[in-house]
């Protein structure tokens, strides 16, 4: 079943899309998307949907709302509503004098059996239309005036995973592994192009030579999108959406989150677009959730892929790259929660915990982004351990694309763990490994993994003086941890008053705990719920400031190996 849409941009300063859908005859229905693949939430796009009517030959048509996202009409007819757009994110729809982005699924019902598609939108004369559907289009070739250009995708699964942006973007094309890779950027940023697409190549090569046999698409679109603050990146099979700071591309410290971010999404086009469980695709559900205890391996495994590809492309050092790393085991082990949930219970959660975290997240949950990452961090050092070299994490991910993706269908349940025994070989049961790491909440021992090449762990002295153990906006409790000193004493919304009797603002706060020792005990007085309180604590030590990951100055050759492989590649020499 065929349907064909028309996106106008028809109130840029009251952001709402206008959408014209033209049903088939046998139509009954009507869906619109809950969620967007690459993004575990029920966003219920419906929400932004007003003044839905339809008309066959200028006669009104029946539409009667069935639930949530799905309306009762008839065809053949011409569905018409609006969408209204101002959420600016990779994930949902935006419009205004500027810009046009959405997913298909932030704004086009879909049929039940729908196969062919066709999406024509307005571009407005000066503009460029990209989408991974079709050749870029730029109305200023054409006409001064408004055009519209029609882009066909052969299935709805490839519909919905085709974003559309439109807007005076600058880009820049270059060649890599024989692939036509475009990167687009709305104007206004602080960037280099020419070297954004040297970078971007080195990160696409990099990447395809952990597989070895080439690029997995026909062409890839980089599409950047900016504004004053903000960061996030989402994924499609020939195409990344990145969102940055629009004044962050100079600073080295920014450019270099840019550089990772695309990486990361880059990554995507093999783990999570072609590899991945048999729960997320290829065709989706778009009203219900896909659920998979496998999302620690998608996204955990493209944080640490992102460091390394960044390593391995040569655009950040290896000891940067040691300090990235240092900084994710530092980030884990100030989350209580990981005593608490496994990766595969956040995996399977994510529908209802990441995406809203609680006021208690940090002490009951953990990202399979943060630690997945530094699980297969340990992993990926203990294969090329158990092994003396001769195994490593990229002949886990090797395996997936040679057995599933590559061929288009999900790996089964139990795939990775199975894996893992047969690449350790006779390097020992990972069973116990993988069952407290990944199914259990042991506490990870990132220690041991960088043992094995001859690396170190050290803890930086935290800043002098006491440590509550809360988040604070001001001086209002956001957070507090359960292993710090305000548990049990403090709660989320609580305002703090004053230490031992004297009244505090929240530099004064700061100034007060740096003064004193730990062990220190305070009586804080505070209000919650209207009320005036106070009580006894014991202030605390504050923690690492940072981790550092040191090498070794004296080690075995087998170390040496293992460190040469795993910060160096492959080809790495003696």
């Amino acid at each position: 079943m065929s349907v064909h849409y028309r996106v106008r941009l028809a109130d840029r300063a009251g952001h709402r899309f206008s959408v014209e859908v033209s049903l088939p005859g046998g139509v009954g229905a009507v869906n619109f998307p809950s969620w967007a693949p690459g993004s575990y939430l029920m966003r219920e796009f419906a929400r932004h949907v007003r003044d839905i009517h339809a008309h066959c030959d200028g006669t009104a048509v029946a539409v009667r709302r069935l639930s949530r996202n799905r309306w009762e009409v008839a065809g053949p007819c011409t569905l018409h509503y609006e969408v209204y757009a101002r959420e600016k994110s990779v994930r949902t729809g935006f419009l205004d004098e500027n810009l046009a982005f959405f997913l298909p699924s932030n704004v086009l019902v879909y049929v039940d059996g729908q196969g062919q598609s066709s999406l024509t939108v307005e571009v407005p004369g000066g503009h460029v239309a990209l989408c991974p559907l079709g050749p870029v289009h730029s109305a200023a070739n054409l006409s001064p005036e408004p055009t519209e250009v029609t882009f066909e995708a052969g299935s709805l699964d490839e519909l919905m995973d085709s974003p559309v942006a439109i807007g005076r973007f600058d880009g820049h094309h270059f060649d890599a592994g024989g692939v036509l890779h475009e990167h687009w950027i709305l104007p206004g940023h602080n960037g280099d192009l020419a070297r954004m697409a040297r970078d971007l190549r080195s990160i696409v090569l990099a990447a395809s030579a952990i597989f070895g046999d080439g690029l997995p698409y026909p062409h890839y679109q980089f599409v950047t999108l900016h504004q004053r603050a903000g960061h996030g990146g989402l994924e499609h099979k020939n195409n990344s959406i990145l969102l940055r700071p629009r004044l962050g591309f100079a600073d080295a410290r920014g450019y270099e989150e840019f550089l990772t971010l695309a990486a990361h999404e880059h990554f995507h086009a093999w783990n999570v677009k072609r590899i991945h469980p048999e729960e997320l695709g290829p065709h989706f559900d778009y009203a219900n959730e896909h659920y998979t205890r496998e999302l620690w391996w998608l996204e955990g495994g493209t944080v640490y892929y992102e460091e390394r590809i960044v390593l391995l492309a040569g655009v950040v050092t290896p000891d940067r790259h040691l300090e990235r790393l240092a900084d994710l085991v530092h980030r884990l082990r100030a989350q209580p929660g990981r005593r608490h949930q496994s990766l595969e219970d956040s995996s399977f959660d994510a529908w209802i915990k990441l995406y809203r975290p609680s006021e208690d997240a940090v002490n009951s949950t953990i990202s399979y982004y943060l630690k997945g990452a530094v699980v297969l961090l340990c992993l990926d050092l203990e294969l090329r351990h158990r092994t003396e070299g001769a195994r490593s994490l990229d002949d886990l991910i090797r395996a997936l694309w040679e057995g599933w993706g590559r061929h288009g269908r999900g790996f089964p349940p139990g795939t990775i763990e199975r894996l893992v025994g047969e690449l350790a070989g006779g390097g020992g049961d990972f069973s116990r490994w993988y069952a407290a790491h990944v199914r259990g909440t042991d506490e990870v021992d990132v220690e041991r993994a960088l043992d094995h090449a001859g690396l170190s762990l050290v803890a930086v002295d935290g800043k002098p003086g006491g440590w509550l153990g809360v988040e604070l906006s001001g001086l209002t409790i956001a957070a507090v941890r359960e292993d710090g000193p305000a548990a049990g004493v403090l709660s989320p919304g609580d305002e703090v008053i004053a230490l031992d009797g004297e009244r505090m603002d929240p530099a004064g706060l700061s100034e007060r705990l740096r003064d004193l020792t730990p062990g220190t005990a305070v009586k804080v007085t505070y209000t919650r719920d209207g009320r005036l309180l106070d009580g006894p604590l014991c202030v605390g030590a504050t923690p690492p400031g940072e981790l550092k990951i040191v090498r070794r100055e004296h080690t075995s050759e087998a170390r040496a190996t293992v460190l040469r492989g795993w910060l160096h590649g492959p080809d790495a020499k003696p």
